[in-house]
């Protein structure tokens, strides 16, 4: 059962894989087109937004995620901040400022509302 459970993840991660070198693929040549001119402001916004679902989980897709933003950065400063701060907030929230990992904050608020009606957790050895 266990090897069977094995080969379906394995089957599926090959899947995943093959569907991000499909979008590098079609998507290479999408922005080396509109890197080598200056496109409308929808068509950019176009490209970016279904570029975003791939950026975050595939090196290849940030890179042209990225290199679009560079280009337009100049020409359309205020969309291009807009779906850096989304890459962020989706991808890397970390980097933004007064970050606080949720599951973290989470175990606190749990922790202190315990003690407020009076459970104590053990000490774990080590903590």
């Amino acid at each position: 059962m266990k090897e069977q459970f094995e080969k379906e993840i394995h089957g599926l991660a090959q899947q995943i894989k093959g569907l991000h070198d499909m979008a590098v693929a079609v998507y290479t040549p999408l922005v080396d087109d509109i890197c080598s001119r200056v496109a409308p402001m929808k068509d950019v916004e176009w490209l970016l937004d279904y570029m975003f679902g791939f950026a975050g989980d595939d090196e290849r897709m940030l890179l042209l995620y990225k290199r679009v933003c560079r280009h337009y950065w100049e020409v359309y400063p205020e969309m291009i901040a807009w779906h850096i701060m989304e890459y962020r907030k989706e991808y890397d929230p970390e980097s933004l400022p007064g970050y606080k990992d949720e599951d973290e904050q989470d175990e606190k608020d749990s922790k202190e509302e315990m003690e407020e009606i009076g459970l104590k957790l053990p000490k774990i050895v080590g903590e």
